[in-house]
């Protein structure tokens, strides 16, 4: 019998130890393999958990910035969690105001706790890893921050979305944001194609526009017309610019919880020279005042399905607000206005009104002590339902401290006519500029109304 030589013998025992160590070493690197990809399924959803504990958060705090009830901010928290995060079966804890952490027992603030039971796929499936239990928390409120532009076009369909008609100069001393995506050209005559037909900044005739920032989402038919504050300066036009969400769209509608008098005052239409009257805050059908010697008292004035015109006379309402809305609005309760949405357009003009005022008046800006929960509407002059889009004009020969505070109207057509020194914000759909006067829109030291921006806090 022949015997295998030492040299077969030894290559065959190598070739067994290299299967046995690669063997091994496989073993080894499914297993690294393994252990990365279970970590980084744990840490996932230690991240799924905490993003949408913030998110409840987060949305409790918008609920409560509307001044809607704590029970539809759980619940719309609850919502965040089990619904749009596919978290079920957590164990979901919403505390308004926070239990715990530095903004323990402040109103405003939403705290949101989270307990969910988790294991990844692979060790469940094999029995080795019992559920582990997850627990994330968050806290949001809300600040009160005046927006640093003084016109403010919201409306993206708009053409023109700034237009200018006119042989006169509107000089804005602040920024000016026009959210139409109409047609045009930009600050460099390059071309910029218009998601809707129009021009979005317009300027006819030999009108002009002088400001500190003109920020368009769109283009204009004349860059040469958009000037700037400081003679000399550089060219204050950017287009192309992006959407500008509405600062006002989280300012609650105002209800008697913050200040509205449940009073039905009825209708108020002064035409005579000789009268004087002093009339105070509740809920009216309309207010047309064109003659007369008139008072209004400060607060809140209600102003359900009718207009406000203010065209004449001699007119005092200083610490006001005027808010115009519909037939069916519930002071109580603040609906069907408390439901509008960003996109909520009405449809039905027999159901609302506008605002005409003639700058001869004397209006000053809602001004209420900070303990008043109607202070969150100080600043605010004009408040249209969020829906309405009935259209705004002001017009007139004002001075400085004459026309006090921000109209807020997102949808509505603003027409500006006359001259003087506004000390007022507009917040509006779109802006049509008038006449052949010089009207200037300023209000450094002035207040404005404030939007209530929602941040995670921890």
């Amino acid at each position: 019998m022949q015997r295998p030589s030492p040299a077969a013998s030894s290559h065959s025992s190598r070739r067994g130890t290299v299967l046995v160590l690669t063997s091994m070493g496989l073993v080894a690197m499914m297993g690294m393999m393994f252990l990365v990809v279970e970590s980084g399924r744990a840490m996932a959803k230690v991240r799924h958990v905490q993003n949408a504990t913030d998110a409840a958060a987060l949305a409790a705090a918008q609920i409560l910035v509307r001044r809607q009830s704590n029970s539809l901010a759980t619940t719309t928290a609850n919502t965040y969690i089990s619904t749009y995060n596919q978290l079920s079966g957590a164990t979901v804890t919403i505390s308004m105001p926070p239990i715990s952490g530095p903004y323990a027992g402040r109103m405003g603030y939403a705290e949101s706790k989270v307990r969910f039971d988790s294991a990844t796929p692979l060790l469940q499936s094999m029995g080795i890893a019992s559920a582990a239990t997850l627990n994330s928390r968050a806290v949001a409120g809300y600040r009160s921050i005046a927006s640093a532009e003084l016109v403010i076009a919201l409306d993206k369909t708009a053409t023109p979305g700034l237009n200018c008609v006119g042989n006169g100069q509107l000089t804005i001393d602040g920024g000016c944001i026009t959210n139409s995506q109409g047609w045009g050209v930009d600050e460099f005559g390059a071309n910029v194609p218009g998601a809707v037909n129009g021009y979005a900044g317009n300027i006819g005739s030999n009108g002009r526009f002088k400001g500190r920032a003109f920020k368009i989402s769109g283009g204009v038919n004349n860059p040469a017309g958009f000037q700037p504050y400081i003679a000399g300066g550089d060219s204050p036009l950017k287009c192309r610019a992006g959407i500008y969400p509405d600062p006002l769209i989280n300012l609650p509608t105002p209800t008697t919880a913050t200040g509205v008098v449940n009073i039905d005052r009825g209708r108020v239409q002064v035409s005579s020279t000789n009268y004087k009257g002093t009339f105070n805050p509740g809920i009216y059908s309309t207010i047309s005042i064109s003659g007369g010697t008139i008072t209004f008292n400060p607060g809140i004035y209600v102003i359900k399905g009718g207009d406000l015109k203010i065209t004449g006379g001699t007119v005092n309402a200083v610490g006001v607000m005027f808010y115009i809305t519909t037939t069916d609005y519930d002071p109580t309760t603040g609906l069907p206005d408390a439901n509008d949405g960003a996109n909520t357009v009405l449809t039905s003009a027999s159901q609302r009104g506008g605002a005409s005022v003639n700058s001869n008046a004397t209006l000053n800006a809602l001004n209420l002590p900070s303990s008043n929960p109607g202070s969150i509407f100080n600043g605010m002059l004009i408040y249209h339902r969020r829906a309405n889009n009935m259209p705004i004009s002001v017009a007139g020969n004002a001075t400085a401290g004459q026309v006090v505070g921000t109209i807020y109207s997102r949808w509505s057509q603003l027409t500006l006519t006359g001259q003087g020194v506004f000390n007022t914000q507009f917040v509006v759909g779109n802006v049509k500029w008038s006449g052949n006067g010089a009207m200037t829109i300023m209000a450094s030291g002035y207040d404005l109304a404030k939007g209530n921006l929602v941040y995670l806090v921890e």
